[in-house]
């Protein structure tokens, strides 16, 4: 043994001598003595010494942390700062590299941005050096100090502009001086246009613009004609009339294209200075005949056109006549399909080259920017002219070949269903194709804008989608469930939150029936089974908004019973903790009556849970379950919960969640428990709001009670004329049934303020028996609710109604768990509850293990517990142990007998 120890402390020492660090450090990374001490500065130096002595001899990266600290060194230290570090900088700059004159740029325009000096003091100095570096030859800094240059244009007075920066604009522009010059000249022009009054324009301005525009240059024409618009916005309407416009129809049909797309530029952003008359003698003409050739060359020419399409029908809209907006409408059509239509005529093409792929992505632009534009041209066709004019180029859209194309044009579909109005029913069909397209750069584009879409369609049918036509609704339902499925099947999972998330609007679009049995299953496969957590989450609060508009009790307890058992009850710890996760959204939908009748036992239920991490997440919550708690109707909660933070404070063993107990304990102890009669004003506005969702609940209930004294009058009116053959003593005594069964169905039916029936607990009961059974996170799977089935292509697609529908309660929890249910003599309908809020509270601390909390001793010892505060026992919990003076097992166990 003491050999082969020797041997494995030999080996080992040997595998750390190869894994150290110093022989594995290369030794470029080492600096030498003579660069430390390069970098060393003396650390008595003031800011601005050091400053000095660093712009003076230090290394490029201190220049550049001297450059970039610079606003804050003359912020603090004006006079010496100007005085002395500031002539440094600019020195320095006519020798330093790329790096520190960038820096440069940047910190030059942050002082007169902060206006940190005077701006006098800034034009003759840090001015002045801007417009000595445009002379650089690094084109990349250069173009640096001209956007500086362009940026300090606009925080200066007209009278520094006219004097230090309008004069080299006019030099830099002449015939003479390069390229780049003339370029800065036309960019500096329309910067410092708006900042002088016409009269100034047009003596000193106008005419080396007009030149500029005539250069032999293309990039110095397409440059001045993109400044065209400030300068047109300085001179006036007449002015631009006289002087501008001819340019510009000259620049709209140069013979380069990078000018025509300047041209058509500034023709758009001109149309709401010019007035009606010149719109319609020359800007409308102009731009017809730019359309049409831009068919005819085969440039970007017409790409360009497509992007500004739009905009230009829009700002035409007012001045053209109805055979120019005909025109208009069929170049668009032509726009939409440009590249397709030749593709269906044509042979099959040839083997693809280069150019052939140049064109079609060319001719995919073009439609790509034609889709872009869809919205306008609809508010430029009008809704009542849809089906006839753009009906057939939105399908052709929504069809197109080109994923982009189609990406696009769905992430518009919400705009195009908002301007049709009453006419959105049209659309339908398309929304059903884009949801089921394959490719999910698609669905990313309409998958963001579903309740929009959604809401806009149940507004144009009047009434609700379940009024339209069924054959059309079935394909919407079965679209958005195959979307959702494309969805989950990708691995981008944050669309896949976006979606689980956007199908909360389903409430308020389709019926109840709809949802439960379409959507439900999907959002509890997604709930338990999601790879994701926050998916998982967007599921739940999902659920809990279904839950919240369902119009069906019956439903509504269905959902609840299946929502505790897949995730109170359930054999992962992750759903558990998803559990919490769900109450905080049902404490924020929900009243406090409902969460106290349905959820509240449960969630306390968890601190006994056996991970730890389910424990730790429960202590966050205890605090918002103290607000739900209004005396001194729920005295009883309150006692089960302040049980519940005592033995957490005095079992727990974990540390992190003993330290989230007693930092609980402090937030409790700061809540105060409202009262019912004698409600405080700070809780006043929770108080209206939690009354409004009550009695939203409430008016559920009604409306589902109306809905079936409705439908039993229609069948009572029904078998009377069925009977109306008979005798009048039988329509009497048939009459007498009748009302006897409708008194008996109102006496069956449940109060309208939501509470659960006492003879309704076939829920509680399950929870009872499986606390009996097994505890928390040591159950069978079978034993646990299973998951809703999976989702499949076959079953998407297949349409009906069994692939989809809810599996009913029975299929979920293992047989001998369930009670027999409560059944309605008439109608034969399983009903679900989970009991009455004292009954559950009894039986908790009576027959539950799991619940381990007591109610057996009497009032008057109840309460002298519960007076002893909680901060005083947090603060002296020192140990793991049941506390001095607490309930034993076996004492807990006798109480509950003796109750």
């Amino acid at each position: 043994m003491d050999l082969a120890s020797g041997l494995e402390q030999v080996c080992l020492e040997d595998d750390l001598q190869e894994l150290s660090l110093e022989s594995r450090l290369p030794a470029k990374s080492l600096k030498s003595q003579e660069e430390i001490d390069r970098l060393t500065v003396d650390e008595k130096l003031g800011d601005l010494e050091r400053a000095i002595y660093l712009l003076s001899s230090g290394q490029e990266v201190q220049r550049i942390s001297v450059v970039n600290s610079l606003p804050q060194l003359i912020q603090d230290n004006a006079p010496e700062a100007m005085r002395r570090v500031v002539p440094k900088v600019r020195e320095m700059l006519h020798v330093a590299n790329a790096d520190v004159q960038l820096a440069a740029t940047i910190s030059f325009l942050s002082i007169l941005e902060r206006e940190i000096i005077p701006v006098s003091t800034y034009s003759s100095t840090f001015l002045q050096t801007i417009i000595m570096s445009l002379e650089v030859k690094d084109p990349v800094v250069s173009n640096a100090w001209l956007e500086t240059l362009l940026s300090v244009c606009g925080c200066l007075p007209k009278e520094v502009i006219k004097r230090e920066i309008l004069g080299i604009a006019v030099a830099k522009g002449q015939l003479s001086q390069s390229v780049q010059s003339r370029l800065a000249s036309c960019k500096i022009l329309g910067r410092v246009a708006t900042k002088f009054e016409p009269y100034i324009i047009k003596k000193e301005i106008l005419p080396l613009v007009t030149a500029l525009c005539q250069d032999i240059d293309y990039e110095v024409r397409g440059c001045m004609c993109r400044q065209l618009d400030n300068v047109a916005r300085a001179l006036g309407l007449e002015n631009t009339k006289s002087a501008i416009l001819p340019e510009l129809v000259e620049l709209a049909n140069d013979e380069e294209c990078f000018v025509r797309h300047a041209a058509l530029d500034a023709v758009v952003n001109l149309l709401n200075l010019l007035d009606d008359d010149t719109c319609t003698q020359t800007i409308v003409p102009l731009v017809c005949k730019f359309c049409e050739r831009s068919m005819e060359v085969d440039d970007t020419t017409l790409p360009h056109v497509a992007e500004q399409f739009g905009r230009l029908c829009h700002g035409l809209s007012v001045n053209v006549n109805e055979q120019q907006r005909v025109w208009l409408l069929e170049f668009y059509t032509q726009l939409c399909i440009q590249g397709r239509m030749r593709d269906a005529q044509s042979p099959p093409p040839p083997p693809r080259t280069p150019s052939s792929i140049c064109e079609e992505d060319r001719c995919a632009e073009c439609r790509r920017n034609a889709a872009y534009n869809f919205p306008a041209m609809v508010l430029f066709a009008g809704p009542k002219n849809f089906k006839l004019e753009l009906y057939n180029c939105f399908v052709s859209l929504c069809e197109d070949p080109h994923f982009i194309v189609r990406r696009t044009i769905a992430s518009g579909f919400h705009e195009v269903a908002k301007l049709l109005g009453s006419h959105v029913q049209l659309i339908q069909q398309e929304l059903v194709t884009l949801l089921n397209d394959n490719y999910i750069q698609v669905l990313e584009g309409i998958v963001p804008h579903l309740p929009e879409t959604l809401e806009s369609l149940v507004k144009g049918v009047g009434g609700g989608l379940s009024e339209a036509r069924i054959s059309n609704h079935a394909d919407l339902v079965q679209a958005l469930l195959t979307c959702e499925y494309l969805v989950a099947a990708n691995s981008q999972w944050r669309l896949h939150l976006t979606m689980m998330q956007r199908l909360s609007c389903i409430p308020r679009v389709f019926t109840s029936d709809q949802i439960y049995n379409k959507f439900v299953p999907v959002v509890f496969q997604r709930l338990t089974l999601a790879r994701v957590l926050p998916v998982k989450q967007a599921a739940g609060r999902t659920l809990c908004v279904i839950i919240r508009h369902n119009r069906r009790q019956e439903h509504r307890q269905e959902l609840i019973c299946r929502l505790i058992e897949a995730l109170c009850h359930s054999n992962k710890y992750q759903l558990r903790m998803l559990f919490v996760d769900v109450c905080w959204d049902v404490m924020e939908l929900f009243s406090r009556k409902f969460f106290k009748e349905y959820f509240f036992e449960f969630v306390l239920n968890l601190a006994h849970d056996p991970v730890a991490n389910v424990r730790l997440k429960l202590c966050s919550l205890l605090p918002r379950l103290k607000t739900q708690i209004k005396l001194p109707g729920d005295r009883q909660l309150l006692q089960q919960l302040e049980h519940c933070v005592r033995r957490l404070l005095s079992h727990e063993r974990d540390r992190d969640v003993a330290a989230a107990i007693r930092k609980s304990v402090f937030e409790l102890d700061k809540i105060q428990v409202a009262m019912e009669t004698l409600t405080q004003r700070m809780f006043m506005e929770e108080d209206l709001m939690d009354q409004k969702k009550e009695e939203e609940e409430k008016m559920l209930l009604e409306l589902e009670e109306r809905e079936k004294r409705e439908s039993e009058q229609s069948k009572g009116k029904s078998t009377e004329k069925g009977k109306g053959k008979g005798s009048k003593g039988q329509g009497r005594r048939g009459g007498d049934k009748a009302k006897e069964a409708k008194a008996a169905a109102a006496k069956d039916t449940s109060s309208p303020s939501m509470p659960r029936s006492n003879s309704l607990t076939s829920f509680s009961s399950r929870v009872q028996n499986r606390s009996h059974k097994t505890s928390v996170g040591k159950t069978n799977s079978s034993d646990m609710p299973s998951a809703s089935p999976k989702l499949s292509k076959h079953s998407l697609h297949s349409g009906s109604s069994e692939n989809m529908s809810s599996p009913p309660l029975t299929r979920i929890v293992s047989p001998h768990r369930i009670v027999s249910p409560v059944q309605d003599k008439k109608k034969h309908i399983r009903k679900y509850s989970l009991g009455s809020k004292e009954d559950r509270i009894k039986r908790t601390s009576s027959n539950s293990p799991v619940a381990g909390v007591s109610t057996s001793h009497s009032k008057k010892s109840s309460l002298k517990k519960s007076s002893h505060s909680l901060t005083n026992l947090a603060a002296n919990s020192t140990g793991h142990g049941s506390p001095k003076g607490g309930s034993t097992p076996t004492s807990r166990k006798k109480g509950s007998q003796a109750r």
